[in-house]
């Protein structure tokens, strides 16, 4: 697992002149609230593609700035305890800053606990195919060559885990450079013996307990696949949701520690967190 420093100066947003962004200053203390994260300025995507027939089997998709090179893609897997309550629109902040910085973002909607077809497989499984939509719809100004794999929280853990399922079966023409957990569910086992909310819908996403379900725990959880060289993780030292623990149950190496960060600073852009992470992008693009 590749290991960075934390960055000491922000990163500088530089929109083309063709392209519109809200992108809050790096000014936000943290930790913020899942409220403040909603409540954050977010550009419009710039488009949106369907890769199934159900509500839920869609992506948003947000344009880098007009370059003369294609954009590496972010494949943006939102959090939310794989629950339908929470949906892809609390990713849209963290979406278009991403944009502005110069990445393309494929942001897929998935069916989740609570809606037909949700929880483990068919959450897993959408996320696949919204992948495989990425690969056919090669979206204008998207360098296919360059993907990354990033995901917050339960959208951490579907990201590893697509990165590993990848590993064995790539897609042609899809060239997946690393993967970014941000404060991601890497051990289910351990996870879903917890007591807070999200802790308990890990059983609901797994169809039960480790002893009750153990095959659905060794398919699901990170910590027992065979993740990519290029795996990162960023976590919070002060994150209530998801221990800080989690970030250390991959095996390949230390995760990168943001101090004062909690869960949802991750995923706003106006924290400290953000160019944290814009930082480890660029770090995994620059992997062999």
């Amino acid at each position: 697992m590749i290991r960075l420093r934390l960055c000491q100066a922000l990163i500088a947003f530089l929109p083309g002149a063709l392209f519109s962004a809200v992108v809050p200053a790096q000014s936000v203390d943290m930790p913020v609230s899942f409220a403040d994260v909603v409540s954050a300025g977010a550009a419009p995507d710039s488009a949106q593609f369907a890769y199934g027939p159900e509500a839920s089997q869609y992506v948003r998709f947000w344009r880098a700035p007009p370059s003369s090179e294609p954009a590496p893609v972010v494949v943006l897997v939102h959090g939310g305890c794989w629950l339908e309550a929470y949906d892809v629109a609390h990713i849209a902040p963290l979406a278009s800053a991403l944009a502005a910085e110069g990445f393309a973002v494929w942001a897929p909607e998935y069916r989740r606990v609570g809606e037909a077809g949700g929880g483990w497989p068919g959450s897993a499984e959408d996320l696949l195919a919204a992948l495989q939509a990425l690969q056919a719809q090669s979206p204008t100004g998207a360098n296919l060559q360059q993907v990354l794999l990033v995901g917050h929280s339960a959208g951490g853990q579907l990201a590893l885990w697509a990165a590993a399922a990848l590993e064995r079966a790539p897609l042609n023409g899809l060239r997946v450079r690393g993967v970014l957990g941000l404060a991601a569910i890497t051990d289910l086992d351990e996870y879903a013996l917890g007591s807070n909310s999200c802790q308990r819908a890990a059983a609901a996403f797994l169809g039960g307990l480790p002893q009750e379900v153990p095959a659905h725990y060794a398919a699901a959880s990170p910590h027992r696949l065979t993740l990519p060289p290029a795996t990162m993780l960023l976590h919070g030292d002060a994150d209530p949701i998801v221990p800080l623990a989690q970030a250390h149950a991959i095996p390949q190496g230390a995760p990168t520690v943001i101090a004062g960060a909690g869960h949802f600073d991750l995923v706003h852009p106006g924290t400290a967190a953000f160019p944290v992470i814009v930082q480890a992008l660029h770090a995994l693009l620059e992997q062999p």
